[in-house]
């Protein structure tokens, strides 16, 4: 392994880990990412734009269900969900529960209750917001503050007006549907202008992290209390650009460019005009991110998978599409992942369908954190005609885990989309 990693302060750097010191803005390679090294990257001193080697065992990869319906209820829609679960965290109007779900419903957004992830109850409108808002992303401040960011397009001359995006908190201890402090955000994350450049516009946000003990330190966004990932626009094609915030009000640009676009290094699925929309993003034990996004030669074509050391640089699986459209109920539209750890630590996988008429969420349950992706390439495990692209090699874990692990299509198992002949969902 052969990593470049990047002093991103104004001093020089001494890190264990690293022979000799790193001058400001100088870059050095290394052989492997050490903890003091991960740490370094944490607080915004290091940025790694190389991504190495794809890294073993990429999860999720194989999920245990056959797109089991889970929302909406009653509600005409259920897309761009965001799920949450804190055990007795969300009261629905008669007891506290586990899990609540956020999705734009069609004419804003309805809310549901769960105790398990699977069996949903109790939706509700949210209120509190602008009446038609929609692509919710949240954070748990505390047991008693929920906030969220989400896109208003009622506000005029969207997507390119600064104002269509929008924060409120509420107490999801008592009423996680009643929002409170409904505020337009302000800030320097797109040009409202005519040329298009890649943040002429946005439509909301795609990701939110909060941070509990922040220093905003200038240049290093994950240090500021809020960091969020947004969708620009050109007007014509979207992708990730990366802002933060002491207050989730006041938003600043991080860089010039977008961090993940269809358009920067495009890959067959993508087209001449790739889309990066809605993602969600989790931590790898060994310290890397990874992101599923939504994508395609439309934001909704389908699924993309992507890792970073440190959030700014991202490097696409050359596997993508994870998932894609196509057929059943994800015949026309296959997009805005959303994943949650379930108490067992297995991560449930929300995803938005739509067939010829109807928009529903599905969910996936992963359950094969210790396969390498190339395990589920060969022939003679899966019996579905796929062709390995390398040779057959071998994921972490014992052999009985790994062969529990191997996806049963005659039980209607998923795994990522391989895009081979044959193959894949």
């Amino acid at each position: 392994m052969s990593i470049t990693i990047k002093s991103n302060t104004d001093t020089i750097l001494e890190l264990p880990g690293l022979t000799g010191t790193l001058g400001p803005g100088k870059n050095s390679v290394v052989q492997a990412m050490t903890p003091d090294l991960l740490r370094a990257v944490d607080l915004g001193l290091l940025l790694v734009p190389s991504g190495a080697e794809p890294p073993e065992g990429l999860p999720p990869v194989v999920f245990d269900h056959r797109y089991p319906h889970v929302l909406p209820l009653t509600a005409a829609r259920a897309y761009y969900v965001r799920v949450l679960r804190t055990p007795g965290g969300f009261h629905d109007g008669t007891r506290v529960r586990d899990f609540i779900a956020y999705y734009g419903d069609g004419a804003g957004t309805s809310c549901a209750f769960s105790h398990d992830g699977l069996s949903w109850d109790t939706e509700k409108k949210v209120t509190g917001i602008a009446a038609e808002g929609y692509h919710v992303v949240c954070t748990l401040e505390t047991v008693n503050r929920l906030r969220i960011l989400y896109w208003n397009p009622d506000v005029p001359n969207q997507p390119y007006a600064m104002a269509g995006l929008r924060t409120a908190v509420c107490d999801p201890s008592v009423a996680p549907a009643a929002f409170r402090g409904d505020t337009p955000c302000f800030g320097d994350l797109v040009t409202e202008g005519s040329v298009q450049v890649w943040n002429r516009g946005h439509y909301g946000p795609s990701f939110l992290w909060y941070n509990s003990r922040p220093t905003s330190v200038e240049g290093r966004p994950f240090t500021w209390r809020y960091a969020m990932y947004f969708i620009a626009s050109t007007g014509g094609n979207d992708s990730l650009g990366l802002a933060c915030s002491h207050d989730a009000v006041v938003l600043k640009l991080f860089g010039n460019g977008p961090i993940l676009s269809g358009l920067i290094d495009p890959q067959p699925w993508e087209g001449v005009n790739g889309y990066v929309s809605a993602a969600h993003v989790e931590r790898l034990p060994d310290g890397r991110w990874w992101m599923l996004y939504s994508g395609g030669s439309a934001g909704n074509a389908g699924i993309g998978y992507a890792w970073s050391w440190d959030r700014v640089h991202w490097r696409k699986a050359e596997i993508n599409p994870v998932f894609k459209n196509g057929s059943g109920p994800f015949l026309e539209r296959c997009y805005t992942p959303s994943l949650v750890r379930d108490a067992d630590g297995s991560l449930l996988l929300y995803r938005a369908a739509k067939d010829a008429t109807a928009y529903r969420t599905f969910v996936s349950r992963l359950r094969a954190s210790a396969l390498g992706w190339r395990d589920l390439l060969g022939p003679d495990r899966l019996g579905q005609g796929l062709t390995a692209r390398e040779a057959f090699h071998r994921g972490v874990g014992t052999q009985a885990e790994r062969d529990a692990a191997l996806p049963n299509p005659s039980k209607g198992d998923e795994w990522f989309n391989t895009d081979l002949a044959g193959g894949g969902k």
